[in-house]
């Protein structure tokens, strides 16, 4: 009775994670949700007057990389677009208040 549990747990353990490793996606499906995920990234960093100069010319680099088929380099410049745009929403929402130093 216990082997029969044993190996009916292990069988449902095992049988549930068998799909994980058969649904990767392909490495263009992936390139094109990041460049969606930076370019809303860039349009939101926009709207807040919080967009950085170098992160519209990245995403330009991302785009183009992927058209060539480097899914790779278009993945990684669209991941740092994305960290751009977050680390300048950060930085104007910590200098929204700032005030001036005058040293006296």
């Amino acid at each position: 009775m216990r082997k029969t549990a044993l190996v009916t747990a292990c069988a449902l353990v095992l049988g549930g994670c068998a799909h994980m490793a058969a649904h990767q996606a392909s490495p263009s499906a992936v390139a094109a949700a990041r460049l969606k995920q930076a370019s809303i990234a860039v349009k939101d960093a926009r709207a807040h007057g919080a967009l950085w100069l170098a992160s519209p010319h990245l995403l330009a680099a991302a785009r183009k990389a992927d058209a060539k088929g480097d899914y790779g380099a278009a993945i990684k410049a669209a991941n740092m677009v994305i960290l751009q745009c977050q680390t300048a929403e950060k930085q104007a929402a910590a200098n929204a208040h700032a005030k001036p130093y005058y040293p006296g």
